[in-house]
C-alpha cells in the first residue's frame, strides 16, 4: 500500500503562531553563483506544522526532545472522524470505534478539518474535552495527533489538555494534514527529529493502510 504523507509542508508561507519564528530557508552558497556547491541554512520555530511537544514546552521541569520516544509514534492508529463539531467530546470517540468491543490502537488522529490552509493560521479551534483525554487514557492510548496547532484552544494559557495528556502518559502530535484522510485504521510512521535539550521536535508523519 503507498504511503501517504500528512505532514504539513514547512515553506515561508506555513502559518506559524502569532509571533513564533517563521520558516525561512536561504542558500548561503550556491551552485548557480559559482560555488562549488549549494549549501542552504534553515530557521524555523519548534512547534511549526507538524511537530511533537517535548513535556519541557509546558512545564518548567519537564523532559525535553530526547525523551519522545520514536517506537510509540509508529505502529497502527484509528483516524477519528471529528468534523464539523465545536468540542470533540465522547461521542466522538466513541463513535470512531473505541469502546464498542475491538481493541483501541494506541494512537489516535482526530481529523477536524478546521485548519484547512496553511498559510492562514486559525482564528478558532475545536476543544477536545478532559472527558475524552480521559476515555483515551482508558483505552490506552499512547498518542494524541491532531491537524490543529494545539491540542488546547488557542486562547488558553494554562494548558489544561497539555498537562491532562502528559500525566495520562500520552505524547502530543500536532499539525497535521489529514483533509485526504478518510476515517478509519491505518499504520503511522510519524519520527521527531532527534534535538537534545529542545521544547519540540519537527515531525515527518506518513500513514498507509494496513497491509493484510
Amino acid at each position: 500500500m503507498t504511503w501517504m504523507d500528512v505532514t504539513r509542508p514547512l515553506r515561508s508561507d506555513l502559518a506559524g503562531w502569532p509571533g513564533d519564528t517563521p520558516v525561512r530557508l536561504e542558500q548561503r552558497w550556491s551552485r548557480e553563483r559559482g560555488d562549488a556547491v549549494t549549501v542552504g541554512w534553515f530557521q524555523q520555530s519548534l512547534h511549526a506544522g507538524t511537530h511533537c511537544d517535548a513535556p519541557l514546552h509546558f512545564q518548567t521541569d519537564g523532559a525535553a526532545a530526547e525523551s519522545l520516544d520514536p517506537a510509540a509514534l509508529c505502529g497502527p492508529a484509528l483516524v477519528v472522524d471529528a468534523r464539523g463539531r465545536e468540542l470533540v467530546d465522547i461521542s466522538a470517540i466513541e463513535w470512531g470505534g473505541i469502546g464498542q468491543g475491538q481493541p483501541c490502537p494506541q494512537r489516535v488522529l482526530l481529523r477536524t478539518d478546521a485548519w484547512p490552509d496553511s498559510r492562514t493560521f486559525p482564528a478558532k479551534i475545536p476543544v477536545i474535552s478532559l472527558a475524552t483525554i480521559g476515555r483515551l487514557a482508558e483505552a490506552g492510548v499512547l498518542v494524541l495527533g491532531v491537524d490543529l496547532p494545539s491540542v488546547d484552544p488557542l486562547d488558553c494559557p494554562l494548558l489544561a489538555n497539555h498537562h491532562a495528556l502528559h500525566r495520562a502518559g500520552m505524547m502530543i502530535l500536532e499539525g497535521l494534514d489529514l483533509t485526504q484522510v478518510a476515517p478509519g485504521l491505518y499504520d503511522m510512521l510519524a519520527l521527531p527529529m532527534l534535538i537534545p535539550g529542545a521544547d519540540g521536535a519537527p515531525v515527518r508523519a506518513l500513514l498507509r493502510r494496513p497491509v493484510s
